[in-house]
């Protein structure tokens, strides 16, 4: 986010502008929870952007945890964005690897 918006500045935008924008550029997100696929409106956008993510499916983790889990999964992760274009969320998990989450866009 900072490389993309400034330090100053990457904190203040918002979910669905970050979300478009990343997607659009052909980046993969990596999010520290799976709130982003149950929230409407960035569901929305992971689904109209075609936006592949991976986040993690515990979010009270410390941040070297955190990046351990995504480093323990990297191969399936690389594996999983070479292979699928999106849009789709996965869970990121020690004991399963990567599972597909629903998102909440389009309503069921």
């Amino acid at each position: 986010m900072d490389e993309r918006y400034g330090k100053a500045n990457s904190q203040n935008i918002q979910d669905t502008k970050w979300i478009e924008e990343a997607s659009l550029a052909g980046d993969v997100l990596l999010c520290k929870d799976l709130a982003i696929a149950h929230n409407a409106l960035e569901s929305q956008v992971i689904y109209m952007a075609s936006a592949r993510v991976f986040a993690l499916s515990k979010a009270s983790l410390s941040g070297p945890t955190m990046a351990q889990w995504f480093t323990d999964n990297e191969a399936k992760i690389v594996a999983t964005a070479l292979r699928a274009s999106g849009p789709y969320v996965m869970s990121v998990n020690p004991s399963y690897g990567l599972r597909r989450v629903r998102l909440a866009y389009p309503p069921h």
